[in-house]
């Protein structure tokens, strides 16, 4: 959906002309307790100097307590107080607005926070069952298929157990204020009121004959009335006023007579049993299976789980926003705080969960225009967390701006390495580990790890289904619940997407869908020659909603209603399979092994980017572009480094197999296997060498910085490993090979004077300098390329973290802001004398500069950037191919834009590299940029302030000499 809003004038704020504006730039800031709405607020005059347009923040809504990243939400009604209250998120606007800044919001429609007691909905069902007013809000199966529990939801949160849990006390009953509930350590789960009876039948036995008479009358009283309250005649709201009163009065007698209160503590203390005693917890059990949940064992959600999740977590149900009451109470808040211009566009997580995302959309964009009065023809700027696969496009009926940009980050990622490069480090590394011949086979093996563990207990839900569906048409009625089981395992674990879109009511299967679903088909008989074909073919006929002509109309609902659940599955599978399994099995080159990208990719030639660009201009263009998020599995900078092996495929091999010879005294055998065997050293090696300490000035690291490295590196490769899930997982964690993988690395981290150390100093300098050119290069092409340049908290200086937690740390912005004031005073008085200066080393500076730059001329020539074409620029001479060239051109605004890649190639030696020398004017020989035929004005360059005049061909053309453009600093964003 085309994007044409523009900034509104910054003299005063205009709350209502900010909403739906399209930012020029935005900046994600990770909302924390120590870093709130004033924190940020401070920040304001910063970012507004860097060049950043829109403030992108993370979920602010209440999320359950300590919460590292605000994804488990437990309230989408309340503002998180440890961010700071609504006064000071209107005064944070109100600071942003003052700049003409907007405010992006990440929302979460697709899960909530369960474990924590102030989720009330899930409460509310926990005390209730499936009458509860918000059993509307959960995915709940009240009766999955052979369970001996009906109506009641399972709670995998145990650490042991259940016997064992109980019979050590670690549940007990406690007396709360009108109330009572369960004590599991710090968590607590409500009692459903109808068992409270069993605690006061026990308190009004032990009441002493001297209590008032009347006081005995009233307590049987109140048992009587919650007996009374599961019977199937009273109503929903007869059962809740009924509660509501009776625990008005239990809390009135409580209050009036202390011997009451006596006697229900010490009932309590009977029921919660004595350690020691097995037989005094038969009561607690009894009261315990009296509720509407279940508490288990947390291994057990492998088999038994019966709410949908979020992927696999626990922790995080899955809410049913499709439905209008569920709706209008995730998003009251948010449409409330755009109506009063506190919010002005929105970041949506994970909408592959959701029932039917087009839908979902729609319904967002038309509260959207009934909160806004006068934007009826208007639409919302809201961008997708959405992963595409390979060549799959975003679906045209979903009402949204693009995508938050992890197709952008990794098509820049593929036309800055050398795909001939990976070609050979993939030929290198399948030799070396023995891999799978095709990645396919490596994802194939990534779900199905997942199909069999993780999430196991929803394909048996989804086999369940499938079986009914089957036995009720004598056409099917012979397929076995294995042979369906192991059916969708197989079509799951071969489909190329993360979900198909069939919807709930009105629409066949789309000829997209329609193929990838066939496909998905095929590839699942080619793997298993010896299953029941006719089994997948009933299947696909479900899935395609193909039905036999005589089947009945409410088999037909039960056809589509499995179709679109089963959509809901696909997509947790296919991430967790692949992004949480495969990367961290098979990695040739680890760079290329990002959320969103190609399991075995091998990069792009510049033809093909441009190809890609001028596609995203066309259909997309005001999508989120990134190179780093949150949930990235490297730092930009860690992929940029890491991208020149591609430039040095034999050196690395040989490099590595010598480190590797080294490090051979430090491998143990766990399990008769090499503990790292040699594909996870491949990994280790390239870990340590994206993320290698190194000082731009080339002094030596501290001692101190060292610690902290090697404490960073064993929590990064415990979680690799464990992702992995081969000897280790977080389900079943083996204590042994991951101290093996400990000592392996600290030893190598600890002993600097060792070869093996060293080598691995060596190569990390030597590509140190060309990761800098591709950072930088990823960095101008981002600002300038076809979406909206999104930048990571703190990325503005180099960043060489890893996935979270990692890339979650506290950023320095007293540092950045300093650095930026200075940067901002020498540019003002000597543009060319600041640019001789920086590129004399790769230091924070640098990339600071680069973006502020970048960001100034996308502001200065904002149409051109908004609305302008994209033009990709041929090349000719020596390094034709070493260049990336467009032009971004809207009526009479021009911008040119020149970035090398591959800079490994330019240099004579490999030496380290310690500035941007190597890379100036006599680099380029030859090499030029040819301009449209009627450009041939003079340009100035952002980053020196040069003017560079263009050189007029026979053919009324022009072209620039990268000699020249780049004979000051290797970029050139030039403006006419």
């Amino acid at each position: 959906m085309p994007q044409t809003a523009t900034h509104p004038a910054t003299t005063a704020i205009d709350h209502a002309a900010m909403v739906n504006r399209l930012p020029r730039s935005t900046y994600r800031v990770q909302l924390r307790s120590d870093f709130g709405f004033e924190s940020l607020q401070q920040l304001v005059p910063y970012l507004k100097n860097l060049g950043i347009s829109d403030l992108y923040l993370s979920p602010l809504f209440h999320a359950r307590e300590d919460s590292q990243h605000g994804y488990d939400v437990v309230d989408h009604g309340r503002i998180e107080s440890t961010f700071g209250d609504q006064d000071s998120l209107r005064r944070l606007a109100d600071a942003a607005g003052n700049e003409g800044m907007g405010i992006v919001l990440d929302i979460v429609p697709n899960h909530m926070g369960i474990n924590d007691p102030d989720n009330a909905h899930w409460n509310d069902v926990l005390e209730n069952g499936p009458a509860a007013r918000s059993a509307i809000f959960f995915d709940i199966d009240w009766n999955p298929p052979g369970t001996d529990f009906p109506n009641r939801v399972l709670l995998p949160f145990l650490g042991k157990p259940f016997g064992e849990t109980l019979e050590a006390a670690e549940l007990q009953v406690g007396r709360e204020a009108g109330g009572f509930t369960l004590h599991y350590f710090d968590r607590r789960f409500p009692l459903t009121p109808a068992s409270w009876a069993v605690i006061l039948e026990h308190a009004a036995a032990a009441l002493p004959q001297s209590v008032d008479p009347q006081v005995h009358e009233e307590l049987y009283s109140i048992v009587t009335q919650l007996q009374r309250l599961n019977q199937q005649s009273n109503t929903i709201e007869e059962r809740y006023r009924e509660q509501s009163v009776a625990r008005r009065r239990l809390t009135q007698l409580q209050n009036d007579d202390p011997a009451v209160v006596a006697a229900i503590e010490d009932a309590i203390k009977e029921i919660n049993g004595t350690v020691g005693e097995p037989r005094s917890f038969d009561a607690l059990e009894a009261l315990l299976n009296q509720q509407y949940y279940r508490l288990a064992f947390w291994q057990v959600a492998v088999d038994e789980i019966n709410y949908r999740r979020f992927f696999d977590i626990n922790d995080l149900a899955a809410i049913r926003v499709e439905e209008p009451a569920v709706f209008d109470a995730v998003h009251s808040l948010t449409f409330d705080l755009m109506k009063r211009g506190i919010v002005t566009g929105l970041r949506v997580d994970h909408p592959d969960g959701l029932l039917d995302p087009a839908e979902y959309f729609k319904d967002l964009q038309t509260a959207f225009k009934k909160s806004q009065p006068d934007s009826e023809n208007r639409d919302l700027w809201v961008v997708a967390e959405k992963i595409l696969s390979g060549e799959e496009s975003l679906p045209e009926d979903w009402e949204i701006s693009g995508t938050t940009g992890y197709e952008f980050l990794n098509q820049l990622s593929g036309v800055l390495v050398d795909p001939n490069g990976v070609s050979k480090l993939r030929s290198f590394y399948h030799k070396l580990t023995q891999a799978p011949e095709h990645p396919r086979d490596v994802a194939y093996q990534g779900k199905m790890t997942i199909l069999h563990d993780a999430m196991a207990s929803e394909v048996f839900v989804l086999a369940s289904h499938l079986f009914r569906l089957a036995r009720a048409d004598r056409r099917s009625c012979d397929f076995t619940h294995p042979v369906l089981t192991r059916a969708l395992q197989e079509w799951i674990a071969c489909f190329s997407v993360y979900r198909t879109y069939t919807r709930p009511v009105g629409w066949d299967v789309g000829s997209e869908d329609n193929g990838r679903i066939r496909d998905a088909i095929r590839w699942a008989k080619i793997r298993n020659p010896t299953m029941s074909r006719a089994a997948l073919d009933f299947l696909a006929r479900v899935l395609l909603l193909e039905f036999p002509v005589d089947l009945s109309e409410e088999l037909k609902s039960r056809w589509r209603a499995l179709a679109v659940r089963l959509q809901q599955v696909t997509g947790p599978v296919t991430a967790k399979g692949i992004e949480d399994t495969a990367f961290y099995r098979y990695y040739p080159l680890v760079s290329l092994n990002e959320v969103g990208a190609e399991l075995g990719s091998t990069g792009s030639t510049t033809d093909e980017f441009h190809r890609h660009m001028q596609r995203r201009v066309s259909d997309w263009p005001s999508s989120l572009s990134t190179t780093a998020t949150h949930d990235a599995k490297r730092g930009e900078d860690v992929r940029a480094r890491l991208h020149v092996l591609s430039e040095i495929p034999e050196r690395y091999q040989q490099d590595f197999q010598r480190w590797d010879t080294e490090v051979n005294s430090l491998v143990k055998c766990h399990d008769e296997k090499q503990v790292p065997d040699v594909n996870s050293r491949y990994l280790i090696h390239q870990t340590l060498l994206g993320t290698w300490p190194i000082d731009p000035a080339g002094d030596a690291i501290e001692p101190a910085t060292w610690d902290h490295y090697t404490q960073r590196m064993l929590a990064y490769f415990k979680k690799a490993f464990r992702e992995a899930k081969q000897q280790t997982s977080w389900r079943l964690p083996s204590e042994s090979f991951e101290s093996a993988i400990d000592t392996f690395v600290t030893e190598i981290l600890t002993d600097r004077e060792n070869d093996r150390f060293r080598q691995i100093d060596t190569l990390a300098r030597q590509i140190a300098g060309p990761g800098y050119v591709n950072s930088l290069s990823q960095l101008i092409l981002k600002a300038t390329l076809p979406g909206v340049p999104d930048f990571y908290q703190g990325n503005e200086f180099w960043d060489f973290h890893l996935v979270d937690p990692d890339n979650r740390q506290a950023v320095d912005f007293e540092t950045r802001t300093a650095v930026l004031r200075e940067i901002q005073s020498q540019y003002s008085t000597g543009p060319l004398e600041l640019v001789r200066s920086l590129r004399s080393s790769f230091s924070n500076e640098l990339k600071l500069f680069t973006t502020l730059r970048a960001l100034h001329t996308r502001q200065q020539h904002w149409a051109a950037f908004a609305s302008g074409d994209y033009c990709p620029l041929p090349t000719s001479g020596k390094y034709a191919e070493n260049v990336i060239a467009f032009s971004r051109r809207y009526q009479d605004r021009l911008v040119v834009v020149v970035a090398p890649r591959l800079p490994q190639q330019f240099l004579q030696s490999e030496s380290p590299v310690a500035s941007l020398d190597p890379w100036l004017s006599s680099a380029w020989a030859d090499t030029t940029v040819m301009l449209p035929s009627d450009s041939c004005e003079p340009l100035r360059d952002s980053f020196t302030d040069q003017i560079f005049n263009v050189t007029v061909n026979e053919n009324g053309g022009g072209h620039l000499r990268l000699s020249e453009v780049f004979g000051e600093f290797p970029f050139g964003i030039l403006t006419n």
